[in-house]
């Protein structure tokens, strides 16, 4: 879970599956529009992202602000005008944090660097 946000309106929690393949957070419109955020409104131009299982989609990018555990970031989000999941990908992600998947006890373990 991470929480998401736009601007001055109010953070919700969303569920993410991490992906280490993907560039871009991804979100679908349906997402977005709990935040604020409609699709038409997003001033960046459609663009196409081919998914893992080869659907194409439409999608739209937008910086949005991401907190997990107390790590406020400001991210790179693709907003997909199709139905998907959500998807947290590596841009301004993946180098905030020690990243450990343990495939054993199938879970993702993200935490902060260690110095």
């Amino acid at each position: 879970m991470a929480k998401l946000s736009f601007g001055e309106n109010t953070p919700r929690y969303f569920e993410f599956l991490i992906d280490s393949g993907s560039d871009y957070t991804l979100i679908s419109q349906s997402d977005a529009l709990v935040l604020g955020i409609r699709y038409q409104d997003i001033r960046s131009s459609e663009s196409t992202a081919e998914l893992a299982d080869l659907n194409i989609i439409h999608t739209k990018k937008i910086n949005l602000e991401l907190k997990i555990d107390d790590i406020d970031l400001t991210i790179p989000v693709l907003v997909a005008k199709e139905k998907v999941e959500c998807l947290l990908g590596r841009k301004g992600v993946f180098e905030n944090f020690d990243i450990l998947f343990q495939e054993s006890k199938q879970q993702v373990v993200l935490k902060k660097p260690s110095k």
